[in-house]
């Protein structure tokens, strides 16, 4: 073997084992290139998991090993959040609106465009009968009335209203009125007006029992009048004329007092403490007996009990006004040969002030309606006995304003006696009783 053989032998076996060093080499890398590819796949198929699972519970914020993953979730929390806050704060202003309907006095129903019923406040139900179980029915199904028929067909935009009764108490009048929210609902709404119906009644009442009240007077006088206008009347005939004008006359004068009085007392406050001053029952009646007197029946009588020591704190024109009435009263529907008794005492810590009569009393149904203006139990022996029909009501509007109420008891045949109590004056009454001791 020549040294060329030999040469090229050393360089084919350097060749190999360098040739199997740089396999090994790439085999290394190519493992690891694998190894890395597996372990990415791995990682993203983990985080994809994670993903995958916090997507089914999006409502917890994100985690930050979600990788590539965590800005979408991240992004997706907060557009939940904020979808979630949106309708948090719509559940919280519907819940508002709804508390606010259900506490309104008045009944609220919304309907739709086919005038069927989407909801209904809980007033609906008091004044209207209308519940949640009516929701989808028509409106004109469930309210009846004439009235309320033509409303729910009226296209009249002035004409949106109706005055009907409850369908739940007849006693009740409801107002009613629609309003266009939009060309899809319409807000029904109905409102209790039973107390303004019964004001204006009570207002058209007055003003006919007030015509009524001064017609006649005026009739007589005006027939007087007249009368004064012939030539013929002489000296004696004329003066009986104008004597005969003093009593329609005076009936008139005393109805406008009473009237005003009437109104002074509805509309002035409750007397403040300057205005009151410590009044004795006993002067007080004293006085009103010397003033009745004149005008009672000689066949009538009056007996007194009044209590020395007991005073109260009052308006005294005011109570001098509502006793004299009472006492009027008395006399007028008392028969001759009647008694009236008067009484002023200590009652349960109270001061009382009673006039009994011995008239043909009142039916207890009449009872309550005698305080009001005009009433009168038996309107043509009033008319015989004088008054104006507005004593009582004066009476109880005097009473009220010293803490006090009118009370009867009354029997039919035997007669009634008119009682109120009022606080006795404690200052008054210590310094009585530190002059007696």
């Amino acid at each position: 073997m020549n040294l060329s053989t030999i040469v090229r032998v050393f360089v084919l076996a350097g060749a190999f084992i360098l040739g199997g060093v740089l396999l090994n080499q790439i085999l290394v890398a190519a493992i690891l290139a694998v190894l890395s590819c597996v372990l990415m796949m791995a990682l993203h198929l983990r985080r994809h998991n994670k993903f995958k699972s916090w997507i089914s519970h999006p409502l917890t914020p994100p985690a930050n090993d979600l990788g590539e993953y965590y800005p979408t979730a991240k992004r997706m929390h907060t557009s939940i959040e904020a979808s979630r806050n949106r309708s948090r704060s719509l559940v919280n202003a519907a819940q508002k609106y709804k508390s606010i309907a259900n506490n309104l006095p008045d009944a609220l129903v919304i309907l739709n465009d086919r005038m069927t019923i989407e909801s209904v406040n809980r007033s609906a139900t008091a004044l209207l009968g209308l519940t949640p179980k009516d929701v989808g029915k028509s409106i004109a199904t469930l309210i009846r009335h004439p009235d309320a028929q033509a409303l729910f067909k009226s296209e009249n935009e002035s004409m949106m209203w109706a005055d009907i009764p409850s369908p739940v108490s007849s006693e009740t009048r409801l107002e009613l009125r629609l309003f266009r929210v939009s060309e899809q609902e319409t807000m029904l709404m109905a409102r209790d007006v039973s107390d303004m119906s019964r004001l204006l009644a009570v207002r058209q009442d007055f003003i006919a029992n007030v015509s009524h009240e001064l017609r006649t007077p005026l009739t007589v006088l005006i027939g007087y009048i007249e009368s004064l206008h012939s030539d013929e009347l002489d000296r004696r005939t004329l003066l009986e004329v104008v004597q005969r004008l003093d009593a329609p006359a005076q009936r008139m004068k005393s109805l406008v007092e009473d009237l005003l009085t009437l109104t002074r007392l509805e509309s002035s406050p409750a007397p403040d403490l300057s205005s009151l001053s410590n009044i004795d029952g006993q002067s007080l009646i004293s006085a009103i007996i010397e003033e009745v007197q004149p005008f009672a029946s000689t066949s009538h009588r009056i007996t007194v009990d009044a209590s020395t020591d007991v005073v109260v704190r009052g308006v005294h024109v005011e109570l001098y006004s509502a006793f004299l009435n009472l006492v009027s009263n008395a006399l007028r529907y008392s028969p001759d040969g009647g008694e009236v008794a008067i009484k002023w005492y200590r009652h349960d810590g109270s001061a009382r002030f009673s006039v009994q009569d011995e008239g043909v009393g009142i039916e207890p149904q009449f009872l309550p309606r005698i305080t009001e203006r005009f009433y009168r139990v038996d309107p043509a022996s009033s008319r015989v006995t004088g008054g104006t029909g507005l004593g009582l009501a004066i009476v109880k509007h005097v009473l009220k304003r010293h803490q006090s109420s009118l009370q009867v008891q009354s029997k039919l045949g035997q007669g009634s006696t008119f009682y109120c109590d009022l606080p006795i004056n404690r200052i008054e009454e210590e310094n009585l009783e530190h002059e007696t001791s």
